[in-house]
């Protein structure tokens, strides 16, 4: 079974304070980019690493050994496009490796490996609402520019969650109500183990309109009424912690039915991305940003990294080359879920900032139940 949920392991923990290095900013460093200073920002840190090198003695027969620089982020598709169009670039601009490990987002496991380990990670990729309780928390280095108990950094993707379904076992489209349908559509369907988007996804199968998912969600007979509505779905739900993971059980046949991020489905082969269809009118979308571990604070080598990552140019990259919506193909098809495409429903970070700690304890003890 799956370890609980991170978040509300926080609660009885005192947010600390994190030392404020002005001259290292995170605010400073993306001003300097915005200044046309890009190659003074990063060139430092390539002339730091030549002098250190020079600084050590002379070695006849060894090579010097640059030590990558690592990142967290989330696998599948995503790692895939972060790799071709931000870390290969620079890891070319700073003559310094990209080193990614994958995770699930657990703020737990980070938080023990940063005390394990620490100074070990230059950048993590987090949900926007995560990154804002890890803020508080005093997990990640602060923006002296920004006061919030947030300021911690800024949304650079978003990431619609839509459903997909095997088109050889649907006559027409299905939609959220379909998807509870198991009468109709016998099989096994796939969510997601996090409150985050599942909970907003139940609401819509029991007939809440998009613009009114929160003020549902903020009152307890909105999270009940939820909950009774996955009550429904419990025999038949396969569950998944990462991307990568949701577009796997898809493909292997896991599921007939499940959430998962457009871009893993619309990214797969040929063969596969023809096998799915993807329910486009009440897709979700998810905003990531990119922390730096208070342990990092020191190093330029992180802030000047996530810096670049904030940049418009690199945020404008990953969006031109994530696949989030559908071809020109299907669009000119006419199909009734492309012909007059809505925009996505926006996760509201904001509440799940408050209320996560909370619904992440009650969805996690209802998980675990028989």
């Amino acid at each position: 079974m799956r370890p609980p949920l991170s978040v509300f392991l926080f609660r009885d923990t005192p947010p600390e304070t994190a030392p404020r290095h002005p001259a290292r900013s995170r605010s400073a460093m993306v001003a300097a980019i915005r200044q046309g200073l890009t190659v003074f920002v990063l060139g430092s840190l390539v002339l730091s690493s030549v002098t250190q090198a020079h600084a050590r003695p002379a070695r006849r027969s060894h090579r010097t050994t640059v030590t990558p620089i690592r990142i967290l982020t989330f696998g599948g598709a995503i790692a895939a496009t972060q790799q071709k169009v931000l870390f290969t670039p620079y890891a070319e601009l700073v003559k310094r490796p990209v080193s990614l490990t994958l995770w699930n987002g657990d703020i737990t496991w980070l938080r023990k490996l940063e005390t394990d380990t620490p100074n070990r990670w230059a950048a993590v990729m987090m949900e926007t609402s995560s990154l804002q309780i890890s803020c508080s928390l005093g997990l990640l280095v602060r923006d002296p520019a920004d006061p919030s108990t947030n300021g911690c950094g800024q949304s650079s993707a978003a990431i619609d969650f839509a459903m997909a379904w095997d088109r050889s076992r649907f006559d027409t489209p299905p939609d959220w109500s379909d998807f509870w349908d198991v009468a109709r559509h016998p099989g096994r369907r796939s969510l997601r183990r996090d409150p985050r988007t599942t909970l907003e996804i139940a609401l819509l199968a029991d007939g809440v309109p998009p613009d009114a998912l929160y003020r549902v969600l903020d009152t307890q007979d909105g999270v009940d009424r939820a909950f009774r509505k996955l009550d429904q779905l419990r025999p038949y739900l396969v569950w998944w912690s990462t991307p990568e993971e949701a577009a796997r059980i898809l493909t292997k046949g896991g599921a007939l039915m499940g959430s998962v991020p457009t871009g893993e489905i619309l990214s797969a082969t040929p063969a596969e991305r023809a096998r799915f269809g993807l329910y486009w009118p009440q897709r979700l979308q998810v905003n990531y940003a990119w922390g730096v571990p208070k342990t990092s604070a020191q190093e330029n080598t992180a802030l000047a990294l996530t810096a670049w990552l904030e940049h418009p140019t690199q945020k404008q990259a990953f969006a031109n080359a994530w696949p989030s919506l559908p071809s020109l193909a299907e669009i000119n098809a006419g199909s009734p879920d492309t012909r007059h495409l809505a925009a996505p429903i926006l996760v509201n970070d904001a509440f799940w900032s408050t209320h996560l700690p909370a619904l992440a304890e009650r969805f996690e003890h209802w998980a675990a139940e028989r």
